[in-house]
């Protein structure tokens, strides 16, 4: 069983993106976190020459060591 588990959202850099990834990772964190799993870490990393702004969140699943 796999203990750790990864999720990306990728948005498209605009004006208010970076706000509006940010509220997708939360929203995500928190739902995440009522389904059982635990925050390790979130990540933010911008792709100047694609154009992205990426929010990379790592948790451990539920019932896992």
């Amino acid at each position: 069983m796999i203990a750790v588990e990864i999720f990306m959202i990728r948005k498209s850099f605009t004006r208010n993106s970076s706000e509006t990834i940010r509220q997708e990772a939360e929203d995500l964190i928190n739902k995440k976190h009522y389904e059982g799993y635990r925050l390790v870490n979130v990540d933010f990393d911008v792709a100047d020459n694609a154009g992205y702004i990426y929010a990379f969140i790592t948790m451990k699943r539920p019932n896992t060591y």
